[in-house]
């Protein structure tokens, strides 16, 4: 399948079929995050959240791809690494030594971003509880998914991925009925 037709498959919400063909980028993936100190929980976990993105990305009305979409989904998976990787490095003490430092301008506040938060929040409080509990172990507490297997009794590590992931789908789904202007007759 080529490009363009992972696209419109995506874009026709037909996004089963098109991540079959890009999850055979995920040895190569997996490859880099495990050479840069990753583990295969952590290369699953991230790759996910990348194919995600990338769904939500393309279905932007202005996406326009300037790259291979396999460059363009490693591209997001080695930033999604990197961050992960500083996080795991990060002295919780220096970090807040450095935040004594900035400026109001320096933190980026906006209002465009305080709306971005009351529309997550909007969005957190309408997901399940269940969606919530993955969440909040999983990008809060910084559990692996096998441990969020295990603390919310699934029965495999990959039931509890598809599960975020089907929790991913509706948040995201939320979102965008969110961004979307109202209209009145």
């Amino acid at each position: 399948m080529k490009d363009k037709e992972i696209i419109s498959r995506i874009k026709k919400g037909d996004t089963e079929a098109a991540v079959k063909v890009l999850y055979k980028e995920f040895p190569k993936i997996r490859a880099n995050i495990l050479s840069h100190g990753g583990d295969e929980d952590i290369a699953q976990e991230i790759f996910h959240d990348s194919l995600i993105l990338l769904i939500e990305k393309v279905n932007e009305r202005d996406f326009k791809l300037t790259s291979k979409l396999s460059t363009y989904l490693y591209g997001i998976n080695r930033f999604m690494w990197m961050n992960e990787a500083r996080k795991r490095q990060k002295n919780p003490e220096a970090e807040w030594k450095d935040t004594l430092i900035l400026t109001a301008d320096d933190l980026g506040y906006d209002n465009e971003k305080e709306e971005e938060l009351k529309q997550l929040e909007i969005i957190l409080s309408s997901v399940s509880a269940r969606c919530k509990e993955i969440f909040e172990l999983f990008y809060f507490k910084k559990e692996s998914m096998k441990r969020i297997a295990e603390i919310l009794d699934f029965s495999s590590v990959n039931s509890a991925k598809t599960q975020k992931y089907k929790c991913m789908e509706k948040a995201i789904l939320m979102a965008k009925e969110l961004k979307q202007p109202t209209t009145t007759t």
